[in-house]
């Protein structure tokens, strides 16, 4: 099967060296996303909500959407942001309600970020 990689310009994709989708055959793993630019603010809903965006538009290039989504992962720097993070997340899922997992971290790649969330989808033959 072929691998392909989708890039978002993201300003770890070149320095790490990933990608921030890969798909093969019917999966889809996203990885993880953290807010970008003008939603680094501190609210962690904002910041789940847009890097939730970012996943949404990494999986449309990949050929999947959010309704293929089966598992996320969420990390916070604040545990008593899980129920902001909740929120953003089932506001993006609704139905959907993939296996998830949330867990505190010490810390993420900068300072700035509250929370990063991966996702990992699998495309129904439709």
């Amino acid at each position: 099967m072929a691998r392909q990689l989708f890039g978002s310009g993201g300003p770890f994709e070149d320095m790490y060296g990933y990608s921030r989708a890969v798909r093969v055959g019917q999966h889809v793993w996203v990885s993880g996303t953290c807010a970008r630019d003008d939603a680094l603010v501190q609210d962690a809903y904002a910041q789940a909500a847009d890097a939730l965006g970012t996943i949404e538009r990494a999986l449309g290039e990949a050929g999947a959407s959010m309704a293929d989504v089966v598992r996320t992962v969420a990390y916070v720097t604040d545990i008593r942001d899980l129920e902001k993070v909740a929120a953003a997340h089932r506001s993006a899922f609704g139905d959907v309600r993939p296996a998830a997992t949330l867990v505190e971290v010490s810390r993420l790649a900068d300072p700035h970020y509250l929370v990063e969330i991966q996702a990992d989808a699998y495309i129904e033959e439709r």
